[in-house]
């Protein structure tokens, strides 16, 4: 069997690291799309009870007390 020469190592291992590079950039930007879907969760649950049901939703995840911080809630 042939041996890999040292430039097609070096291509292997800088594929690799784009690889990683990518995924963390995907990763990230799904953790911020969840960030942002829960604070807009948490802004029409508030609303749904400053507005006594008129606007917004209930807490229908049921997470509202616990996942909510209090910059989010407005008790």
């Amino acid at each position: 069997m042939k041996e890999l020469s040292t430039d097609a190592y070096a291509v292997i291992l800088v594929g690799m690291i784009l690889l990683v590079f990518i995924l963390g950039i995907v990763g990230r930007s799904d953790y911020d799309d969840a960030v942002a879907q829960q604070d807009i969760y948490c802004e029409f649950v508030d609303l749904w009870g400053q507005t006594n049901g008129r606007d917004g939703h209930p807490d229908f995840r049921g997470i509202y007390e616990t996942a909510c911080t209090d910059g989010q809630r407005r008790d």
